[in-house]
């Protein structure tokens, strides 16, 4: 009867701790990079969104109506484009990487979110027209 080969140190290591597949790390990045490109037009699409209602808030008083309704409106405006080009962008990489095999969130996902937000931006463009009315 035989005995088995000693195992090198290098032959331990691989066998116990695989060398990942470079290809694979690869997709891993890029799903993670579409994700944080999503998060990022998000956040413009928040702070614009942000900036308007403080602008229409904080600047009465200070500088015409008018002008402060037409800077706070585009910029509400502004935060509803970000958040549908976000949903755009994120399905568009998502499209040439879904045959992969690789965990990336759902596009249902973005797309609900992305609704939610544009929704919600249009909702206080419709209110601060509104509130310019009266």
């Amino acid at each position: 009867m035989e005995q088995p080969a000693a195992l090198s140190d290098t032959d331990y290591v691989e066998k116990k701790h695989p060398v990942p597949n470079r290809n694979a790390l690869a997709l891993d990045r890029t799903i993670l990079a579409n994700e944080r490109t999503y998060q990022a037009w998000l956040r413009t699409g928040m702070a614009a969104f942000g900036a308007g209602l403080g602008i229409a808030k904080f600047l009465k008083g200070y500088m015409p109506w008018l002008i402060i309704i037409i800077i706070a409106s585009l910029l509400i405006l502004l935060s509803a484009g970000a958040y549908l080009q976000a949903a755009w962008r994120y399905c568009h990489l998502h499209v040439h990487t879904e045959h992969l095999d690789v965990d990336a969130m759902p596009t249902w996902k973005v797309k609900i979110f992305s609704i939610v937000l544009t929704g919600c931006s249009i909702l206080a463009f419709i209110g601060l027209l509104i509130s310019a009315i009266n």
